[in-house]
């Protein structure tokens, strides 16, 4: 029996530490630019663990059964030792990838499983049919011996080691400062600072939020020296999806970005590639794993570093996509959320805010442009000040309808967090760089708090997750200081209005439009016409005319908004024009939204009353603008190329609010 035990566990290690290095190299030939090969030591180790311990059960197994069917022999022992571990941990590795790769997270179909199941089945009559042959006539019967599983086990090691540790080449953050010589008369343009919140509902910050509210007095301040675009939309509700459709100024059926697995395609210029090529000194410093290297984010960046968190059992960028890590990352979420760091989830606002100094210390004269992302408010959301206590869930995990008052303060008390960093991070700025630098503040989406019964984000497109704070400081002493864009507008609209602002041509690929061309001044005149018509009529003035009433909610300059999100089985489109907001839901989607809403956002803007199925012709029209919207989003990124002898879908999606 011991024999036996022995043979289950050391087949166990062998299963387990084969599955992890395979798993690790799908994990490093689908990521987008692996700057380390981690998980193949990772893999082999973690999995081997595993393994060893699921064998201890799986050599139990075995050796009872040896009691009760006494010709088995040794070789047959370690085959149902190695296949009860291999057919065990390879499903649960399985179904994870397949979920997330074939079905787009939205659970693997009926048919799918019998598929599955009839891969396994065969897998185990062929491994149980020629293991036993390899384990007698050839050289691995050595591993019918501790010696020769143990010496097996260390080569694998050895092997994934000198893969995942041999010294490299350049370093893979790149240089804070390229030797490739800035043209001198880019320096009498300005710099360029994006700073991402994530997670940061527009109403959470003062300007945009309830009168009184000093939550961000920071933000405030600098809203009162730029200009605010009250009504500013992603173009998804969660981080991967939305920040590539801010990098590239394409709606997510256009850069493709849109699942778990999906990376950002390199055929698509980002605003960082484009600002490269025009000479300015690229820095980002992601802060989350949805934009980092593993998804190719890094495109256009000089200096592009990972601010990567305190990974548990010593794990690694790439080792962290392991199906096993994500598996013992919930588990720890979930059932120790005392003693929780921030550290442990993503680096706080103050050392993301230093490294940002660092980058900017390092240009001297050179003109930059900065991509920081901070993560404060993201969940999960940490009590302040800091005693260890965070309150994480596990995917899909809902809280209780009477915490979410208290999650919300929460949330708010690490907003608050983050304006206090970001205000000393901007007095820092002053001095030296405020003037002369275009500082821009967002976020990738919004938070719900059962705003509409459910929690969190990228389950929904409801406004609470979509609407999101714009503020553009531009540079120079008080240009625009203090106005307000009461006109809707999108994130992606942000590269074509760097290049605008910044002298330079957008790129042809790019959807959004400048956010302060034509159209902003026109809508500026209309509306100082409209306060001083009012103003006439107050005054009594002979003749005087109040303005135009239009239509709650609408204005002129109003640009269409489309988003999309196919996320944890959620898949969702909508549009938002004309004063009103149409939304449409894969049927039995794990939310379980409603296949169509309609809102008339002009009137309910917290998007209370379904009209869905009561404003036929509103409704019709927004669901014929909302496919062709997506069905041309998704032919213009389908070669990563516009055709400029083909002016009709430029037009097109002109017509529809996009493209230049």
């Amino acid at each position: 029996m011991i024999r036996r035990l022995l043979l289950g566990i050391s087949a166990g290690l062998l299963a387990g530490s084969g599955l992890g290095l395979l798993e690790a190299l799908w994990v490093l030939t689908t990521a987008g630019a692996p700057s380390e090969y981690v998980a193949l030591f990772y893999g082999v180790v973690l999995y081997g663990v595993i393994g060893l311990v699921a064998g201890l059960g799986s050599g139990l197994a075995v050796a009872l059964l040896g009691l009760v069917h006494t010709r088995l022999k040794d070789p047959g022992a370690w085959t149902l030792g190695f296949m009860g571990v291999f057919l065990l941990l390879g499903s649960v590795i399985t179904v994870d990838v397949v979920d997330r790769v074939v079905y787009q997270e939205q659970g693997i179909s009926a048919t799918g499983g019998v598929v599955l199941a009839c891969v396994g089945l065969v897998a185990a009559l062929v491994g149980l049919w020629i293991l036993p042959i390899l384990m007698t006539r050839t050289p691995l019967k050595i591993l019918m011996h501790p010696k020769g599983t143990a010496t097996l086990w260390m080569a694998l090691v050895v092997l994934a080691a000198v893969f995942s540790f041999a010294p490299g080449g350049p370093d893979p953050d790149g240089t804070m400062r390229p030797d490739r010589g800035q043209d001198p008369r880019l320096r009498t343009r300005p710099n360029v600072l994006v700073v991402l919140v994530d997670s940061l509902r527009a109403d959470e910050v003062g300007c945009y939020g309830e009168p009184g509210s000093d939550r961000t007095p920071s933000l405030d301040e600098l809203a009162a020296e730029g200009v605010v675009f009250e009504q500013a939309f992603a173009a998804a509700t969660w981080t991967r999806a939305s920040t590539a459709s801010l990098f590239t100024s394409m709606l997510p059926g256009s850069h493709r970005t849109q699942s778990e697995s999906s990376v950002l395609p390199s055929e698509f210029f980002t605003v960082a590639e484009v600002l490269q090529e025009q000479g300015w000194v690229t820095g980002g410093l992601p802060n989350h794993i949805d934009l980092t290297r593993s998804f190719n984010f890094q495109q256009g960046f000089d200096y592009f570093h990972y601010l990567a968190p305190n990974y548990l059992l010593g794990a690694t960028e790439s080792a962290s996509h392991l199906s096993m890590y994500e598996v013992i990352r919930s588990l720890r979420a979930k059932w120790m959320p005392v003693g929780l760091q921030v550290t442990d989830f993503y680096q706080p606002s103050e050392v993301a805010l230093d490294h940002a100094r660092e980058f900017i210390s390092a240009q001297g004269p050179e003109r930059w442009f900065l991509f920081v992302h901070l993560m404060e408010p993201h969940e999960p959301y940490f009590r302040r000040p800091l005693d260890g206590t965070g309150y994480a869930f596990a995917d899909h995990e809902q809280p209780a309808v009477e915490d979410a008052n208290a999650l919300h303060e929460t949330y708010r008390n690490e907003v608050a967090a983050m304006d206090r960093e970001l205000g000393q991070f901007f007095a820092w700025l002053r001095p030296e760089h405020w003037d002369d630098t275009l500082i821009v503040v967002t976020s990738d989406h919004g938070e719900e708090f059962r705003d509409h019964g459910g929690w969190g984000h990228g389950s929904t497109l409801y406004d609470e997750a979509l609407h999101v704070p714009l503020i553009v400081k531009l540079p120079g002493p008080h240009r625009n200081a203090g106005l307000r864009v009461p006109w809707q507008v999108r994130t992606l609209d942000l590269p074509p209005t760097l290049a605008g602002l910044l002298g330079f041509p957008p790129s042809p690929q790019w959807q959004g439009e400048n956010l302060f061309d034509r159209s902003f001044e026109d809508g500026q005149a209309r509306l100082r016409s409209e306060a001083e018509q009012t103003a006439a009529v107050t005054r009594g003035e002979p003749g005087a005319e109040p303005p135009p009433v239009l239509e709650p909610g609408v204005h002129p300059e109003d640009r269409q908004v489309v988003a999309q999100i196919n996320h944890d089985g959620n898949v969702l489109s909508a549009i938002r024009a004309g004063g009103w907001k149409y939304i449409k839901a894969l049927p039995d989607g794990p939310r379980g939204l409603e296949p169509e809403e309609l809102f008339h956002v002009g009137v309910d803007p917290r998007e209370r009353a379904n009209l869905a199925g009561g404003a036929g012709l509103v409704q019709a029209r927004l669901d014929q603008q909302l496919a062709e919207a997506l069905s041309l989003a998704e032919s213009w990124g389908i070669s990563g190329e516009v055709d400029a002898e083909d002016g009709a879908s430029t037009e097109r999606m002109r017509a529809l609010g996009y493209s230049q």
